[in-house]
């Protein structure tokens, strides 16, 4: 459909923005002067895929989106074993527990939901989107509806523990790494990054 629209629009083709496929921040801990965020492909604008608030309807479709991602889009950083502890460590009920916290977004394409992305106040706690829907603008979108609303509200900083999958990413929306840590899940060892992102101009 890209090209379609390319060839439609006459323009050549360049890559999209380096997105990763989600997950591009883990939960919460224990394991989710800077540049402006950089926009997304323009032609994203034209993709049947929409950014919005979560609502109750999309809950049921959640975990999946959260395991899927995991399993599939952090393979080349994680082994089996650490991948199957973190994809478990949220079951249904408390996902949605944590998600009715702060100011959380969905992505859909075809009705379907192939995305969602959380900040509580200055901590962008999650950002996931499902490995078949990845690499075309969709966590990029969300990453800025997030840091939008936190400039909105006056937020001076953001701050994230994102997974070594997503450290290119979040490098790219202009942030920081303050180090990396090791996070614990059900007694296994994942490595991660934590990063910050000055709001302030100077």
């Amino acid at each position: 459909m890209l090209d379609w629209i390319r060839r439609l629009l006459g323009k050549p083709q360049e890559p999209l923005t380096p997105e990763p496929p989600a997950p591009l921040a883990e939960p919460g801990p224990p394991v989710g002067a800077s540049q402006p965020c950089d926009q997304p492909d323009p032609l994203a604008a034209f993709l049947p895929f929409q950014i919005r608030p979560l609502e109750a309807a999309d809950l049921s479709q959640l975990i999946g989106v959260f395991r899927d991602s995991i399993q599939v889009s952090t393979a080349g950083h994680y082994d089996q074993q650490q991948r199957d502890a973190w994809s478990r460590a949220q079951n249904h009920e408390s996902l949605i527990s944590l998600l009715s916290e702060g100011d959380t977004v969905v992505a859909e394409w075809d009705q379907e939901l192939v995305g969602f992305a959380q900040r509580i106040n200055d901590y962008i706690n999650m950002i996931y989107v499902h490995p078949d829907s990845a690499r075309v603008g969709i966590a990029t979108l969300m990453y800025q509806h997030l840091e939008d609303g936190a400039r909105v509200e006056g937020v001076d900083a953001l701050s994230a523990h994102v997974s070594l999958t997503a450290h290119d990413f979040f490098q790219f929306m202009g942030f920081d790494s303050e180090g990396e840590e090791q996070a614990d899940r059900n007694g296994v060892t994942l490595t991660r990054h934590r990063m910050r992102k000055s709001l302030v101009t100077n």
